[in-house]
């Protein structure tokens, strides 16, 4: 016997458990756990009891009996893990000791378990159910993170910071307008993620090969009986291998997870040492290093980004498993079962970090005016460029402050001295004019009411 497998049997198949902390949240590995697991497949199979007993096809003690045998306790999971390598899916060891355990108070109610229903049934059902629960708690995060946003824009819409193209300054902007960016594009990955939960959220229930053909034409009704139960849509049929809603679902995490990266990019650069506009929580515990004491390091960048980063491959898997064959699959089927929890895991993760980042970083607006004055005032380049245009034509107002910026720069002095020696310039342009195209704050554009018109859309939007 190994030495490691007797620990082997406690641990739960396919997960890695001491990296949960880092990659889901204890409430979605709870939904997503065995238990959460066992306890979804168990409401199907109760949901389909009581269905039938309500549409005379068993006895309706037979239901009872089931729903009060049903308890995720009841089951050995180590068991049921090594006969489902065996069998091909967890469903068909599942039914088998569910229905023993039936057995075991009244035999002849037992013959009633999973009646007319097939595998894909159960499994598919527990995870729309899984997938309700556990998204239903990111869409919690991922509001308390938008309502973050919308108080920093608030809070900010007029607060200075260099605008940086390819990573260089380019001209000034606010930190209202870089936050009023970040609110639209997750508001608008929150609003495609419960739009397409809202389609996948159907029962599924077609038997066999998706005819119900074993239940002597009352297939429909059970479905009905059952949806109403599951607080599910009965779709227009079975869905066994066609899989454009769930794996819309997927699609919509991963593009949760890309747009929680975005700021999460954007947010760690702004908290590097030598830039300081923002900085991530601190504590003990938090953000620290194994050797380092003064480290303060952005953690939740970190899982938004690395979740940003695994997601892509994760829908691609999903997509690539939507050609599956016939009536039911072979295979691709078979490939959602780790991929969308995955997914799952870690929109959840990287939501909930980004919500308590962004919730407790420090923003250090003096940095951010501080920053756009480290290039001398070249950031207001363009705006003397075009000041000076109509005059000289863009392309020599352009040339003209090419020039100088790369004088200023080089000199280390200000736009503002070697312009006021530059004749072309002053002709055109008296010191008190030139005075006021070089203030960042004078040259926001529509900023404002940029700023104003996400907060607009977001509130409405909710």
């Amino acid at each position: 016997m190994s030495e490691y497998e007797d620990d082997y049997a406690h641990v739960s198949c396919g997960r890695d458990e001491l990296l949960e902390g880092l990659f889901s949240t204890p409430a979605v590995s709870a939904v997503l756990g065995d238990r959460g697991r066992l306890r979804a497949m168990l409401d199907f199979e109760v949901a389909l009891a009581a269905a039938e007993a309500g549409t005379g096809l068993i006895p309706q003690e037979a239901a009872d009996l089931i729903c009060q045998t049903a308890r995720p306790e009841a089951f050995d999971r180590a068991i049921l893990a090594q006969a489902a390598g065996r069998a091909g899916n967890l469903a068909i060891p599942f039914v088998t000791a569910f229905t023993k355990q039936v057995a075991e108070k009244d035999r002849a109610a037992s013959g009633y378990v999973h009646l007319g229903a097939t595998s894909q049934d159960v499994i598919d059902t527990a995870t729309i159910l899984q997938l309700r629960e556990s998204v239903s708690l990111i869409l919690k995060d991922v509001r308390r993170l938008e309502t973050r946003l919308a108080a920093i824009i608030i809070d900010h819409s007029g607060t200075i910071l260099p605008g940086r193209t390819w990573l260089q300054h380019a001209v000034p902007t606010t930190l209202g307008l870089k936050a009023a960016g970040w609110l639209t594009n997750i508001a608008a990955s929150r609003k495609a993620l419960s739009a397409a939960l809202e389609s996948a959220s159907v029962l599924q229930f077609g038997g066999a090969a998706g005819t119900l053909a074993s239940l002597q034409g009352r297939g429909l009704a059970v479905g009905a009986l059952m949806a109403e139960r599951l607080k599910l849509r009965l779709p227009a049929l079975p869905w066994h291998s066609i899989r454009s809603d769930l794996v819309r679902c997927g699609t919509s995490l991963g593009l949760l997870c890309g747009a929680l990266g975005k700021l999460a990019r954007d947010a760690s650069l702004m908290m590097q040492t030598e830039i300081g506009e923002l900085l991530p929580p601190g504590g003990k515990g938090r953000g620290g290093s194994s050797t380092m004491p003064h480290k303060r390091n952005p953690v939740g960048c970190a899982i938004a980004l690395s979740a940003a980063v695994q997601a892509p491959g994760l829908v691609s898997t999903l997509l690539s498993a939507m050609v599956q064959e016939h009536e039911r699959g072979l295979g691709g089927w078979h490939a959602e079962w780790q991929t969308l929890p995955s997914l799952v895991r870690l929109a959840a993760a990287s939501a909930s970090q980004m919500a308590d980042m962004i919730e407790t970083m420090e923003i250090h607006s003096d940095a951010m005016r501080r920053d756009c004055d480290l290039t001398h005032g070249v950031v207001m380049a363009e705006a003397v460029a075009m000041a000076l245009a109509p005059s000289l034509g863009k392309q020599a107002a352009h040339e003209i402050l090419e020039q100088a910026s790369h004088d200023a720069l080089s000199r280390n002095e200000t736009l503002g001295n070697v312009i006021t020696r530059d004749p072309r310039v002053t002709a055109l342009l008296a010191p008190q004019e030139i005075a006021e195209l070089l203030k960042p704050e004078n040259y926001l554009g529509n900023a404002r009411e940029f700023c104003a018109r996400a907060l607009e859309c977001w509130q409405k939007g909710n």
